[in-house]
């Protein structure tokens, strides 16, 4: 349910709205439902709703949001459709394999390759690119598909097409800063690093949240800038402590040659997690660099 809330509402985000504030009132409600705060977007509906009293659309997303906030409610979606409600009582019982199998009946129905290329988003990729894309075919207007799409070509290092994709979900949802946020990862790992700079300065302007910072001083750091990424890597390790924020700290260390603070980073990296072999190869060569001083 959560998930048609937020189809709901990428559907909604250009006829919706008649003015510019209504619009961005409509984009913050957007991002607060992809967190799942859903009593957030409700508070920027309503105001929407006092400056547009009659807006039959957004009194209807109103509704879904109601219908999310009440479990006691069945869904629109699977009290119509029959097969939907099956697999969704499937997914209920775990019965995963019943669930995507009740799915496959249904080869022309948007939600049902939806919902398949969400559940393929997590172990097959290229099953999931293609229940996107037929997604997509069905009902090109639901831009939702567009952002799902993109998000597991970048998982799939599919990096040109999920720009191109986000260009398109960008067309419906201008403001978007997820949409900024993934297409700057996108510029990152295609090394196009100045508009990879502009797209996550963009997203942070509207959500400061750690996973755009994060991706912020990474950029900052391919682009070179090692003082600026370090001091932000520096502050994130504040509030996460991970092997990849201690990583890139040192990999600045090591950058501008200090390398005894490149060391005890990278320490703390591999205690973390010692999968990324590269590191351990790194941390060797400066252990046995120091180690003949």
């Amino acid at each position: 349910m959560k998930k048609v809330l937020l189809l709901f509402l990428m559907f909604l985000c250009i006829p919706a709205c008649a003015n510019e504030l209504t619009e961005d009132y409509l984009d913050i409600a957007t991002n607060y439902c992809t967190y799942g705060k859903y009593s957030d977007a409700m508070v920027y509906l309503d105001k929407i709703l006092q400056i547009e009293p009659q807006n039959s659309e957004v009194k209807e997303l109103k509704n879904t949001l109601l219908r999310v906030l009440n479990p006691d409610i069945q869904s629109y979606l699977t009290s119509t459709n029959q097969n939907l409600k099956n697999a969704y009582s499937y997914k209920k019982t775990g019965d995963r394999k019943k669930q995507i199998n009740t799915l496959a009946l249904m080869p022309d129905d948007y939600w049902a390759n939806y919902f398949l290329a969400e559940y393929y988003r997590e172990n097959d990729l290229d099953k999931a690119i293609y229940h996107y894309q037929k997604a997509i075919e069905l009902k090109p207007n639901y831009s939702q598909s567009y952002l799902g799409l993109a998000k597991t070509y970048i998982d799939n290092k599919q990096y040109q097409n999920a720009v191109e994709t986000l260009n398109k979900y960008m067309t419906f949802n201008k403001n978007s800063d997820i949409a900024y946020a993934l297409r700057a990862k996108a510029y990152m790992n295609m090394n196009y690093l100045s508009d990879a700079y502009d797209d996550i300065k963009k997203a942070l302007k509207t959500e400061e949240n750690i996973s755009y910072l994060l991706l912020e001083a990474k950029i900052l750091y391919y682009k070179g800038n090692y003082d600026d990424a370090r001091e932000k890597f520096n502050l994130l390790s504040r509030n996460i402590q991970t092997s990849e924020v201690y990583k890139f700290i040192g990999l600045c260390d090591y950058a501008q040659k200090d390398y005894k603070n490149a060391l005890l980073n990278f320490d703390k990296a591999i205690i973390l997690s010692d999968d990324d072999k590269t590191l351990n190869s790194t941390y060797n060569n400066i252990k046995q660099m120091l180690d003949k001083k």
